[in-house]
């Protein structure tokens, strides 16, 4: 197949071009001009992107950023679902993201292992999706993060069953570990803060000798800014929401090449939707201690050249995190780089996608307009392409 007539935004740094793009066994082959094949894509001066990476999901209630009420009750009510209602609603959300743009997924975490079990049905041409990445279940202490309204982490306490925890969500089919290091905001008011530390260095430390001995990098849960120093103090790979990042933290980060995923989206949103509810005061607790700090450390970060990537949460999405980077500095290209080329390092794949260039996987959205001059055209989607095939209701059913 060939794409023609696109203006290609190649996220690699370059300026964007227009050229054809030749796609060949689902790989990008050639990028030139006036490129012949058989089956030829219109794309009619549309604006072609690498296909987007949201990199921290909770695939069984994605849908709760399309819904209202608070996320401490939805939440509960779909992860304390049967199994089969909560897979129905992992497939749901997983073609819900991938229509807007989003062709790979990494989860952080699902009752039941449910992103797991997705990511091999797909895999084995049961259900055509995206491309996920899979933590399994997180890794909390007793009474920690993810485990108070759903059992969405494994409890364990102690530096040799935090190992043997790990061991078995690699055993599991885990493509890299998660650890709940601090307290969040699904159990607030009751149950958390996000300022406790509910790990200790060495359990953490534990996790990640665990993990790095069998190639499986380690992320953590961390708000506050004790939680934070304790699991870069440990080893870990890189920093989920990471509300306050003090200068010690950046130092760290920056000299050992730990990734920053802030998630502002969904943290905003959390706080918002506690707003709207009725729940003024919960609200304003949140903003102080998360939301606005996180925006300052988003900024430190960009200034210390952190690796930053685009993640949603459960109540966020990519285009929203996007303009949020750009409030914070970030350039709209760089922003749209969260969210494709460094996404795919974090994920160790930049050699397979991320960007628009011959030998990667051809993973295209196609933008009827052009994000560059306003990012909130990233959600007018023409198109989208996952390894050459353009996603529809034909390619979602057409199984193999």
């Amino acid at each position: 197949m060939v794409i023609k007539n696109c203006n290609i935004i190649d996220c690699t740094g370059r300026a964007p071009y227009q050229a054809d793009v030749l796609v060949e066994n689902g790989t990008i082959e050639k990028i030139g001009e006036n490129l012949e094949d058989l089956q030829v894509y219109d794309a009619a001066g549309g604006w072609l992107l690498p296909g987007l990476v949201n990199l921290h999901v909770h695939i069984n209630r994605r849908n709760l950023s399309r819904g209202s009420g608070v996320f401490r009750q939805g939440a509960p009510a779909i992860e304390n679902s049967p199994d089969g209602i909560r897979m129905l609603y992992a497939a749901r959300n997983a073609w819900y993201e991938l229509r807007s743009g989003v062709t790979t997924m990494r989860d952080l975490c699902s009752v039941g292992r449910t992103a797991s079990q997705l990511k091999d049905a797909i895999n084995q041409g049961v259900i055509r999706g995206p491309r996920l990445h899979v933590c399994g279940l997180g890794i909390a202490a007793t009474g920690g993060h993810e485990t108070h309204r759903y059992p969405g982490a494994v409890e364990v306490d102690g530096a040799d069953p935090v190992r043997t925890a790990v061991r078995k969500e690699i055993k599991l089919g885990a493509d890299f570990i998660k650890v709940m290091a601090s307290g969040g905001l699904g159990g607030m008011p009751e149950h958390e803060h996000p300022g406790w530390s509910e790990f200790t260095v060495e359990e953490m430390a534990a996790a990640c000798q665990a993990a790095h001995s069998h190639n499986r990098g380690v992320t953590v849960h961390a708000m506050g800014e004790k939680p934070v120093l304790d699991a870069l103090h440990a080893g870990v790979d890189g920093i989920e929401h990471g509300a306050v990042l003090t200068e010690e933290a950046l130092q760290i980060m920056a000299n050992r090449g730990v990734y920053y995923v802030p998630t502002a989206s969904g943290i905003t949103a959390v706080a918002a939707k506690e707003r709207k509810n009725g729940s003024p005061e919960l609200a304003a607790m949140m903003e102080q201690l998360v939301v606005l700090p996180q925006r300052e450390s988003i900024r430190k970060a960009m200034e210390a050249g952190i690796l930053i990537g685009a993640g949603s949460d459960t109540l966020g999405n990519i285009p929203q995190e996007l303009r949020i980077f750009e409030s914070c500095g970030m350039s709209r290209y760089e922003a749209i780089q969260t969210a494709t080329i460094n996404a795919a390092k974090i994920l160790k794949n930049e050699d397979r996608f991320g960007t628009v260039e011959p030998g990667k996987t051809a993973d295209f959205l196609l933008l009827e307009e052009n994000p560059l001059e306003d990012l909130h055209n990233i959600e007018k989607v023409k198109a989208v392409f996952l390894a050459g095939e353009e996603v529809s209701e034909h390619w979602m059913c057409n199984l193999q």
